[in-house]
């Protein structure tokens, strides 16, 4: 059905319906790993259940910003998670990212294996700035009692971290499997437009879909993976692409996967909230506005 409504004419449908399926099982895959770090500290915590969390919120990155879709799993989570506390939560954030810190080098350095892009050192003053952060944070926590509290939390959070066996049965293939999945969903996505599929420019495209995290605003996340797809991508060829069916996929690709997450989602927090009818379930999500703003990393 996304295939049909955002495809235009000469996209082959069915190479776009594969490419959302493969999409939403990496979010799905995504949120198995992650089932993996919370269950470091709430082992009870089930797979179905912290899956739900984690699609309802990444389906509605592409309209709330991607900050704002992990707002909405974690408030998802802290409902039903017993002791649960949001720097607790943010803990688990902060090691998932870990992880997704070490999957992202390893594109970064295919991308540039492959000719897509460079690798720069970090500038000086942005290192500066974390060593000043972490020794200001070191000293608030030998002064303050609350200070010292939420890094607690935020440690028991990030328990998997302390735990590599774990990480590596729950964590690590998962993280990977989703990587995989993405591959794969870019591949499709530049198949139903015609568009070459070398290693270099499916890299390219990748990396391309993940630029719409570093933009917090919401909905400014689909903008910039259209444009980043159509500079990444001729880039990465190294000769000029179709560009009608360049421009489609800029459009057509954020858009399906947006839709799809949003429908997905909308049904999973009516699920998950026990709303029957579009009021009940506008009513949920007010309360999930209501509740306090979680420490999101």
């Amino acid at each position: 059905m996304v295939g049909a409504v955002f495809a235009p004419a000469g996209a082959q449908i069915g190479w776009l319906v594969l490419a959302v399926v493969l999409h939403v099982c990496g979010q799905v895959s995504r949120g198995v790993a992650w089932r993996g770090v919370l269950a470091a500290t709430w082992p009870e915590v089930t797979r179905r259940r912290v899956c739900a969390w984690y699609v309802c919120g990444a389906g509605l990155s592409g309209v709330l910003s991607p900050r704002g879709g992990d707002a909405v799993r974690v408030t998802l989570a802290r409902r039903e998670l017993r002791d649960a506390t949001w720097p607790a939560l943010a803990g688990t954030l902060c090691a998932e990212a870990s992880f997704e810190t070490i999957s992202g080098l390893t594109m970064m350095l295919a991308a540039v294996a492959l000719g897509v892009g460079s690798l720069h050192a970090p500038p000086v003053a942005l290192l500066a700035a974390a060593a000043l952060a972490a020794l200001a944070v070191a000293v608030l926590a030998a002064r303050s009692d609350r200070v010292r509290r939420t890094v607690r939390e935020v440690g028991r959070g990030a328990a998997v971290l302390r735990r590599p066996g774990h990480c590596v049965r729950h964590v690590l293939p998962f993280q990977a499997g989703a990587r995989m999945l993405r591959l794969g969903s870019a591949t499709c996505f530049l198949l139903a437009f015609g568009l070459p599929v070398a290693p270099a420019i499916v890299v390219a495209a990748v990396l391309a879909q993940g630029s719409g995290a570093a933009v917090p605003l919401p909905g400014a996340g689909l903008a910039a993976i259209g444009a980043a797809l159509l500079v990444a991508l001729p880039f990465a060829a190294g000769h000029p692409l179709d560009g009608g069916a360049l421009a489609s996929l800029a459009v057509a690709w954020p858009a399906a996967i947006t839709i799809a997450g949003v429908a997905i989602s909308l049904g999973l927090l009516a699920s998950l909230c026990g709303a029957r009818t579009p009021r009940a379930l506008l009513r949920a999500a007010r309360a999930l506005r209501t509740q306090p703003a979680p420490i999101v990393p």
